[in-house]
């Protein structure tokens, strides 16, 4: 990050003290990332939150122009099937928000957020999956998801003139004893080989970046997968397809 150690410091205390509010940080404990718009979640499992150089501004307009930007279809960057986000809509004090909920006695499904700040957002509950008796979540989804993010963030940046630096933070719910799955083409799934596999030991993931030259979406999300596989107890890349179509490139063959 650019500037002196003070102007570095306090940049990292601004983005900490609005995570601290949002419960992402690993001190929130059994409320880990259910803060802000992750409360309204049923089995909260992934949030992804990008935050501007200044997350108290009001830089971007919570109108229906804005909503209808917000909404509009786009291919992913990626070139494989775009996640959905649901078919309602609304506005909060600090977001406009684009969401499912099956009842309206029961919590969101998921949900995509533009905030006044500059910052998207992504939650998704249920997202992790039982594969006979194994909790999974899917690796090639969490890249897609947050590929999907970054290039949403880079254009809110061009449109309403946000600089770098930005923070990413990345935060995955009741990982202990869950393994990765959904892997490119080439690659032996949890429980269906008889090699063991690894599984992650830590009860939450959280993984933030500074970014300091503008996002690069694929960079960003490639870095976000090899991280995911060091917090499961590996080092492979096993988004990278070992054989067809994409062998050796990120493999899209997946559907949410």
């Amino acid at each position: 990050m650019k500037g002196t150690i003070h102007d570095v410091d306090a940049q990292r205390a601004r983005w900490l003290r609005l995570r601290t509010g949002q419960r992402l940080t690993m001190e929130a404990g059994k409320d880990f990332a259910l803060g802000g718009l992750g409360r309204y979640v049923d089995s909260l499992d992934v949030r992804l939150v990008f935050l501007p150089d200044d997350p108290d501004a009001d830089r971007v307009p919570l109108n229906g122009e804005t909503l209808a930007w917000l909404k509009k279809p786009r291919p992913t960057p990626y070139g494989g099937p775009a996640p959905q986000w649901g078919h309602r809509d609304r506005a909060t004090s600090c977001a406009l928000v684009v969401y499912d909920q099956y009842r309206d006695d029961a919590g969101w499904g998921q949900y995509l957020a533009l905030h006044r700040h500059g910052g998207i957002e992504i939650g998704r509950g249920n997202f992790a999956y039982d594969l006979r008796d194994i909790r999974v979540f899917p690796l090639r989804h969490m890249i897609g998801l947050t590929w999907t993010a970054a290039g949403l963030q880079s254009e809110v940046a061009d449109r309403w003139h946000l600089t770098p630096p930005f923070e990413l933070t990345v935060a995955l719910r009741r990982t202990n004893g869950v393994a990765l799955g959904s892997f490119a083409e080439g690659w032996t799934e949890p429980g269906t080989g008889f090699r063991d596999f690894a599984t992650c030991i830590e009860d939450h993931i959280l993984l933030r970046w500074e970014i300091n030259d503008g996002v690069d979406p694929e960079t960003l999300a490639l870095a976000l997968g090899d991280h995911l596989e060091q917090a499961f107890g590996s080092t492979h890349r096993r988004y990278l397809a070992n054989r067809g179509e994409y062998e050796g490139r990120f493999d899209p063959g997946f559907r949410f």
